[in-house]
């Protein structure tokens, strides 16, 4: 029986185990090191070729196992799909390499518009936002507008929000995307260059407060009601105030210390801002109302086209109706011009009509001028044969089957 290949390597290191041990017990008395042969050099010698004895046979085990294990079809195999992913990984890179070079292109405009000017970053909100308008579905001078002129508002006639999004009840939101994106980004990277973080939470708590105080001038202008006054129908009753910058509005809600409205103490800016008619929207907030607002126009159009085909059913009802009364008619005036046709034929052709008058004018010998002319018989048209393409007209089945 073949012993285990784990049985004789474990015997193999005992012994080597057994050798260590005797050559120290015998080592440790000195006085006797004369009389005791030399076992560190025997063991010095026997020692390397044993183990490397050792070594070599389970070498060749784990050499046969994994040869064993792994069949040479298999390694091909394997090869190829390494090789495969190598070009998997060449493509990707390709890829990363082309997103880098845009992101690098996109971070290079962001950080241009970062350090330009307030107007030239509160024209970096508005075309942030007029791109989330686009990639939304929502189409220009259809269901949004770019700096519209409220022109029929009584209140503010010369009011031009940023965009106005209609509503598929006819009315419509406004929403100003550039009036707190130049001040708050400036404000914002000030602070951040504070090392104190008191000071640093101070300077985020004004830029909250900033904030409420730019939404008491926006709800001033009363978009809503000259919304309303523009359109004919009353919309939401807040403005929507964009700011592209996610994180400063992060930052100032975190800081924020509350305001007072009107008989209320220490309102978050979030709802004091609402409670003065505007919705502060991070992108995210916008694309999720903007994706509302798409939904509703698209189950709009449903509705449009579902009361279009009802009006035109209605309207194919009326002319088959109007149809059926003028067919009516014309089979009434064909049911009186045929009694009038059979009053006329039993004149004509009766025992006492015209024809056999006639013929007893000829029997009397009345023929010299008439040139031998005999008078027609008529045909009984309830009996005449219909015509044949009248015959293969398939018959309309009655509501009975």
């Amino acid at each position: 029986m073949a012993v285990p290949e784990e049985v004789e390597l474990g015997v193999q290191l005992l012994i080597l185990g057994m050798l260590i041990w005797l050559v120290y017990t015998r080592d440790r008395d000195k006085g006797t090191s004369d009389e005791v042969p030399d076992y560190i050099g025997e063991f010095t010698k026997l020692a390397p070729d044993a183990l490397l004895s050792v070594i070599e046979q389970r070498k060749t085990t784990v050499e046969e196992a994994v040869l064993e294990d792994l069949p040479l079809e298999e390694i091909k195999t394997l090869s190829r799909d390494i090789l495969d992913k190598f070009d998997e990984l060449e493509e990707l890179k390709d890829a990363l390499t082309e997103d880098n070079e845009k992101t690098r292109n996109t971070t290079l405009g962001l950080t241009r518009a970062m350090s330009a000017g307030i107007g030239e970053r509160g024209r970096w909100g508005e075309s942030t936002f007029e791109a989330i308008l686009k990639m939304s579905g929502l189409v220009d001078g259809v269901n949004y507008y770019k700096e519209l002129t409220l022109t029929k508002s009584k209140t503010n006639p010369r009011a031009r929000p940023d965009f106005v999004i209609r509503i598929t009840d006819g009315s419509a939101v406004a929403v100003d995307a550039k009036a707190l994106v130049g001040p708050l980004v400036k404000m914002y990277d000030d602070a951040m260059e504070i090392g104190d973080p008191k000071n640093r939470d101070a300077a985020f708590k004004k830029i909250a407060d900033n904030i409420y105080d730019a939404v008491k001038g926006i709800s001033g202008r009363e978009y809503p009601t000259c919304l309303k006054e523009h359109f004919g129908h009353q919309g939401p009753s807040f403005t929507i105030v964009f700011i592209p910058a996610s994180h400063v509005l992060e930052m100032a809600f975190k800081n924020d210390k509350g305001h007072d409205v009107g008989s209320r103490k220490k309102v978050p800016l979030q709802e004091a801002a609402y409670l003065k008619g505007v919705l502060l929207a991070s992108p995210t907030m916008v694309m999720a109302l903007l994706s509302m607002i798409k939904d509703e126009w698209a189950a709009h159009q449903v509705d449009q086209k579902t009361e279009e085909i009802k009006d035109l059913a209605v309207e194919m009802y009326e002319r088959n109706v109007l149809f059926g009364k003028r067919l009516a008619g014309i089979g009434r005036g064909l049911k009186e011009a045929s009694k009038q046709y059979t009053d006329a034929v039993t004149t004509y052709q009766g025992k006492t009509g015209i024809r056999n008058t006639g013929r007893k004018m000829i029997e009397y010998g009345i023929k010299a001028k008439a040139g031998g002319k005999e008078l027609p018989d008529l045909p009984d048209i309830s009996d005449s044969d219909e015509l044949p393409e009248v015959k293969d007209l398939p018959s309309i089945p009655s509501e009975d089957g």
